[in-house]
């Protein structure tokens, strides 16, 4: 994700997250799970198949610091969710708390597997407590219908990629 759709979207979620449990499920960098904890998060739980990219998580939030909000499991998160919500269980989160779901996977795994993203999605959806908030990063030509539906979602243009924000 580009720096100023990051920008743009923690905006949109409002800025600020004290308390709150951010979820990474494609995370990368991790840096949307770092800058959620910077804004107030309690913790962040990034989700990454590469064992490579799961080390440098690991290093990089020792440097800044902030190791002990961050947990790497190194996944696939797909698979992974079909668990929800007893695999939430292990992180004992306390009902009450926020969720922050980012969902930002590469643009071609919404062609090859859009509906296991999508079924995903609808899993977080339906574990994640009132007032969790979601924000999918979509390339710009990827079929809206691939969101779950129901949901009240905000599309935003970011070109080359759109955001859709919502909050349960």
């Amino acid at each position: 994700m580009k720096d100023r759709t990051r920008e743009a979207v923690m905006s949109l979620l409002g800025g600020k997250f004290p308390d709150a449990i951010a979820f990474d499920l494609f995370a990368g960098t991790a840096v949307l799970a770092f800058e959620t904890v910077s804004r107030g998060a309690a913790k962040g739980i990034v989700f990454e198949i590469l064992k490579s990219a799961t080390r440098e998580i690991q290093n990089n939030a020792k440097t800044l610091g902030i190791s002990d909000k961050i947990e790497v499991l190194q996944t696939d998160v797909i698979e992974w969710s079909s668990g929800l919500p007893a695999n939430c269980e292990r992180f004992k989160l306390r009902p009450e708390q926020l969720w922050v779901i980012f969902c930002s996977p590469p643009y071609a795994l919404w062609e090859s597997d859009g509906q296991k993203l999508k079924s995903m999605l609808e899993l977080w959806w339906n574990a994640a407590p009132t007032g969790s908030l979601f924000a999918v990063e979509l390339e710009e030509a990827t079929p809206l219908d691939l969101l779950p539906e129901g949901i009240d979602w905000d599309i935003r243009l970011y070109r080359p990629a759109r955001m859709a924000v919502a909050e349960k």
